[in-house]
This record gives C-alpha cells, sequence and structure tokens, in this order.
C-alpha cells in the first residue's frame, strides 16, 4: 500500500472539530486508522525473506505498521499454522529456549512485528499479514484516506470533542461522532468475519 503522511487527514478532522491542535488531531487520527484497520482487516501484505538458524526469526518489513494478524505463511514448501506462544508452550514446554532443528510446522509471534518459526527450520518465509499502524506512525496508507476519509474525520473528531476540560470540548457532538464511528467498526467487523466471499461466520480464529 501507497504510504501518506498522516497530515493529509488533517482536514476530515478540521471539518468536524476547527479548533483542534494539530498535534492533538494527528494522535486522535492515528487512533481511529489503527480501530479502523484492527476491525475491518482489510489493510493485508505479503513479505518474503530469510530465516536462519538458530533463531529463525523474521522482522515485518512494512514501515509504520504493526502485525495485527498472521494470516498465512510458508516456508520452502511447507504451510505453517499460526499459533499463539500459549498454545505452543503447552504443544510443548521448551519450544521457545530449545535450539533443537526440525521440520517447520508453526509460526509465532514473540514480541511485536516480528515472526517466530517453530519447530527451527532454515529457509525461504513468505507471510500474509493483516496490519495496523503502528502507534507511532507517521504515514498512514493512501486507501484509508480514498476510502475513509470522512469515517476517520469523525472518528478523531469524536475523540476530540469528548476530551475534557478542553477550549474544544462538546460532548453531545462529539458522543454522535464516536457513536456513528463504533457503528462502522461493528459494521466492518462482520464483513471481516464473513470475507469477501460472504462466507458463513466461523469460530474459529488465530489472533496475535
Amino acid at each position: 500500500m501507497t504510504p501518506i503522511d498522516i497530515y493529509e487527514f488533517l482536514p476530515e478532522v478540521k471539518t468536524f472539530a476547527r479548533a483542534c491542535p494539530d498535534p492533538v488531531a494527528r494522535r486522535v487520527i492515528r487512533e481511529a486508522a489503527r480501530e479502523l484497520c484492527q476491525r475491518g482487516r482489510f489493510w493485508r501484505e505479503r513479505d518474503a525473506f530469510d530465516v536462519r538458524t538458530p533463531h529463525c526469526e523474521g522482522i515485518c518489513s512494512f514501515e509504520d505498521a504493526s502485525i495485527d494478524v498472521i494470516e498465512w505463511a510458508m516456508i520452502d514448501d511447507l504451510e505453517l499454522e499460526p499459533k499463539s506462544p500459549t498454545w505452543l508452550d503447552n504443544w510443548r514446554a521448551d519450544w521457545a529456549t530449545t535450539d533443537e532443528v526440525g521440520t517447520a510446522k508453526f509460526i509465532t509471534q514473540l514480541s511485536p512485528n516480528s515472526v517466530t518459526i517453530v519447530p527451527k527450520q532454515s529457509g525461504r518465509l513468505k507471510v500474509r499479514y493483516s496490519l495496523l499502524p503502528s502507534r507511532t506512525a507517521m504515514t498512514l496508507p493512501e486507501f484509508l484516506l480514498e476510502q475513509f476519509a470522512t469515517e476517520i474525520g469523525k472518528g478523531a473528531a469524536g475523540r476530540i470533542l469528548v476530551m475534557p476540560n478542553t477550549e474544544y470540548t462538546n460532548p453531545q457532538l462529539g458522543s454522535a461522532y464516536v457513536a456513528e464511528f463504533k457503528s462502522l467498526l461493528d459494521t466492518l467487523a462482520v464483513k471481516a468475519a464473513k470475507g469477501q466471499q460472504n462466507a458463513p461466520l466461523r469460530t474459529k480464529g488465530q489472533y496475535f
């Protein structure tokens, strides 16, 4: 996705909260964009890099992004199953400390924006992520401005207007914008769960 400066979203916020200082607007734009991407799960990227023993770890290469969900992964010709560290603890207690090399079966996250292969195996890792803006992002994907400019503007403005003890406080109007944004998030969450093919909702999932 093409990144654009977060300040490109300022006019969308200022439409609903004119007096808000730019640094505050930037922070709440980022918060609204993170929520929208997390609930909608439509910022997807593919990545590929080599992993080597003994660590068998890789870092997400997308700037200003955080991994929300690992949707699919393959090392060489082996498809990997995303698992949480807790699940792996139950599978094998020493999985995180052993240097034993084997045939990779799983992929997990031990720290933000990194992935780890279990059991350890060197090779070419291909992975698809669902991403969201990082907590310090200074850029956002361009598609957010093209497709959700007004929605992010209202979501951010709602947060601004309900802030207490400021010259731009307007709790009634802010609450209305927040409620409208939350309604959008709920709709996006249902669509993301069904998938693009409008598949039936399923309860099984893997999140990190």
